[in-house]
């Protein structure tokens, strides 16, 4: 009876959190409820282990997700160096052609700066 009340918490907290954007929060509150009740039932080896069967897949599949968004982050910035490495280098080669007054046009119009690009192979 108690796995089954955990089990409707379980799913309500994760419906409601998860909806919301707070995906996050309802990892860390998972965590806390399980830890919560390892305590509360540590003399009861049966109960931790179904609150943790209940709850533990749930913590490990929103991980992921936190995973995954910290991963296109990190892709994120990575595209970004490289498109500052492709203009720096973009705008060198400007200066050793002597086309100075290329590179504030580069610098704003996207349409120019991708000409230049194929023009250098870059």
């Amino acid at each position: 009876m108690f796995l089954n009340e955990y089990e409707d918490i379980r799913v309500n907290l994760e419906k409601e959190l998860t909806e919301t954007g707070k995906s996050e929060l309802y990892t860390d509150l998972t965590k806390l409820i399980v830890k919560i009740a390892d305590y509360i039932f540590r003399k009861e080896e049966d109960v931790r282990k179904g609150i943790g069967d209940i709850m533990g897949g749930k913590v490990l599949e929103l991980e992921s997700e936190r995973l995954k968004a910290e991963g296109r982050t990190e892709g994120e910035a990575i595209g970004q160096a490289r498109g500052e490495t492709r203009l720096g280098s973009l705008i060198t080669r400007l200066l050793q052609d002597q086309r100075t007054e290329e590179i504030p046009i580069v610098s704003t119009d996207a349409k120019r700066r991708e000409q230049l690009y194929k023009e250098y192979n870059l």
